[in-house]
């Protein structure tokens, strides 16, 4: 409920939003999203630094063809800034069935102000963005969802080091299983950068796959 959301935004105290891996400037995630081993669509991350400010910007999209019709498609833009490590700004934009929705979020003296589809007010302590890239974001209680505003509990898993195919590669990347609006597996590298994800969703399974690593 989001009662219980805000609750933990509230209860978690300030911190920077500093992760184990810095990327650097044009440093870029790129994903191929697979639906029951078929192409589904890419899940993109690129990073941009001028000085102490880093800019984010995922790119998100899905779709299933049948012919000419689209029977579903899945939009999701996403631009975060942080100044010396802190968030400052989000802003989105999502299509879902057929809809638009758009979301909004300043750092402000008081706490992340927000104007989203499903929670408009301020939010204080740790906020980390549902993007993923983030490994600091698998040592928190809740999420800020960068589609609806909420904050959205979530139960972590460390389930430890585990063998991954990148790029035609095998390496050893750490797992976490999350439990929360959709129950997923994150996977990271030694140098914290994000690297798989799989989660099932209406009887499909869904995989990222990593083109390659930042250099």
């Amino acid at each position: 409920m989001k009662w219980i959301a805000l609750v933990f935004a509230l209860i978690l105290a300030p911190v920077a939003y500093a992760n184990t891996w810095q990327p650097s400037n044009g440093d870029r995630l790129e994903f191929d999203v697979l639906r029951d081993g078929g192409a589904f669509g890419h899940h993109i991350v690129t990073f941009k630094r001028e000085g102490e400010m880093l800019t984010v910007v995922t790119d998100v999209d899905l779709k299933v063809t049948f012919g000419p019709l689209t029977l579903f498609e899945y939009v999701h833009d996403v631009t975060e800034k942080y100044v010396g490590g802190k968030l400052t700004w989000v802003g989105s934009r999502t299509k879902n069935e057929g809809k638009w929705k758009t979301l909004s979020a300043q750092a402000t003296g008081s706490g992340l102000k927000v104007a989203g589809e499903a929670y408009t007010g301020t939010l204080s302590g740790v906020v980390i963005p549902s993007t993923h890239w983030n490994q600091e974001e698998m040592k928190q209680a809740a999420m800020f969802s960068t589609e609806t505003g909420e904050m959205l509990p979530m139960t972590v898993k460390d389930r430890g080091l585990e063998r991954v195919k990148v790029a035609g590669t095998t390496i050893e990347a750490r797992r976490y299983d999350v439990d929360s609006e959709v129950d997923a597996s994150f996977w990271y590298d030694a140098q914290g950068r994000w690297v798989k994800c799989a989660f099932e969703t209406q009887g499909s399974k869904i995989e990222y796959v990593l083109r390659k690593l930042p250099a």
